[in-house]
């Protein structure tokens, strides 16, 4: 009597999650290669591979979502993405006869359909597997495209380097239009071959990954993005200092990556990607910072002012000015800071507060702030054979580079690749954190 009694007070024992089918790895593994891929794939009309992959991607995922435990990073990411998905799908809707904004609208809302699939999923190391070895074949087939690419000369379609005479020739290219947005994908990229190297049982496989990974350092390199670059070095600075305790050990490091980016940027000046190559440096090159005027090159001194011209446009929408509203509201209006004639944002903090709004863009900050405490939380309590010490590493690496991510090139918010990079981000924020809780569960003490 006094067994059945207790039972029936005791709380339910949870249903372990059920594994993903075959089908369901497969449909979870090919979305990053047609994200990727997505500018040299089949489209129909408006609708791109990857805006149909978004779909079934989201569609999977709410038809195989289960009942679990309340999860706050899980309620962090859906309290960013429903809403700004019904707000992009009115955009896309409301701007069908505007081709750029309908486009970002169309981005914007597959990138959140993505993420909102992924963490419909069940939070286990089988779905990050899945997710990671996507990431691997798009790798894999971009770095053979760069090769390719390399070794003839041969631009997969149109470049930016093609289109804009007044631009350096120089970077690989492949199919993402401009170099510096195969550097992005490439930032995306490393620490996530290195996150999936730790969940591989086969050491085949898992060297692969770390190939994949290895290999694509000297494809950055040839890229010629000078914020790549800079972004290679500060994510390897961080993965290191996450691995070591010694705080006077980790200030070495980031003092030694600070050293590197900054000679980056220095000696890489007016040889970097797709940089105004046609613009002689004057003495307006300089950027004002607290009143220290720091001498520059017409590139970076174009994305320092295109950035202060979005903090002016925040007052006059600070809901929102939409889609493509930065390049509409430089259009319409005369801005008194030296561009060189760009009228895109290149920096994807600022062009996302332009574009939908400052409370939208504290949500994107909320979010971003709890994936990076959860994953350093992870990071902490984790056993350090884990492979959720390598997902967290992986998040706070990419976190850590977001400033010169959002710098990398022309526009962040309409890139595919940049909306699924934050998609897997948030899938293994989710894992991590039920990895994270079921630790803490383990080490309290049990009467």
């Amino acid at each position: 009597m006094t067994l059945t009694a207790r039972s029936a007070s005791a709380p339910a024992l949870q249903a372990p999650p059920e594994p993903l089918s075959r089908l369901g790895k497969l449909v979870v593994g090919l979305d990053a290669p047609v994200t990727a891929l997505n500018a040299i794939l089949p489209h129909v009309g408006p609708v791109s591979a990857y805006t149909a992959y978004a779909a079934v991607m989201f569609a999977y995922g709410i038809f195989h979502m289960r009942r679990r435990p309340p999860n706050g990073v899980r309620r962090t990411i859906l309290f960013f993405c429903i809403p700004l998905l019904a707000i992009a799908l009115s955009a896309a809707a409301l701007n069908t006869n505007t081709p750029r904004a309908f486009a970002e609208a169309v981005v914007v809302s597959g990138g959140l359909l993505i993420t909102l699939g992924f963490i419909a999923l069940p939070s286990t190391r089988e779905t990050a597997r899945a997710i990671l070895a996507g990431w691997l074949i798009a790798s894999l087939a971009t770095t053979t495209l760069a090769a390719l690419e390399l070794a003839t000369g041969l631009h997969f379609g149109a470049t930016y380097l093609d289109a804009n005479p007044g631009a350096s020739k120089t970077g690989v290219v492949t199919v993402f239009f401009n170099p510096n947005n195969y550097a992005a994908f490439l930032t995306l990229t490393i620490p996530l071959l290195i996150a999936g190297a730790s969940l591989s049982v086969r050491p085949w496989l898992r060297r692969v990954y770390y190939i994949a990974a290895l290999v694509s350092v000297p494809v950055m390199v040839a890229t010629s993005s000078r914020f790549g670059v800079a972004a290679l070095i500060l994510g390897a600075a961080v993965w290191v200092v996450l691995r070591i305790r010694s705080h006077f050990a980790q200030a070495i490091v980031l003092a030694f990556a600070l050293a590197g980016i900054v000679l980056v940027f220095k000696y890489l000046q007016a040889r970097g990607a797709g940089e105004i190559s046609g613009s002689a440096s004057n003495a307006d090159d300089a950027i004002q910072i607290f009143g220290v005027t720091v001498t520059s090159d017409p590139s970076l001194v174009a994305r320092w002012n295109l950035m202060l011209n979005g903090f002016d446009m925040i007052p006059g929408a600070p809901f929102g000015a939409g889609p493509n509203g930065y390049e509409q509201i430089a259009q319409s209006r005369a801005t008194t800071r030296m561009t060189y004639g760009m009228i895109n944002p290149h920096n994807g903090a600022v062009e996302f507060i332009v574009h939908y709004g400052v409370i939208f863009g504290l949500l994107a900050l909320v979010a971003t702030v709890a994936l990076f405490a959860n994953a350093l939380g992870a990071n902490s309590v984790l056993p350090k054979k884990a492979p959720e010490r390598a997902f967290a590493s992986a998040t706070v690496c990419l976190i850590a580079v977001l400033p010169l991510l959002f710098s990398m090139h022309s526009t962040f918010v309409n890139v595919p690749h940049e909306w699924l990079g934050f998609a897997t981000i948030a899938a293994l924020g989710v894992i991590l954190s039920c990895a994270r809780q079921a630790r803490l569960e383990e080490a309290a003490p049990h009467d």
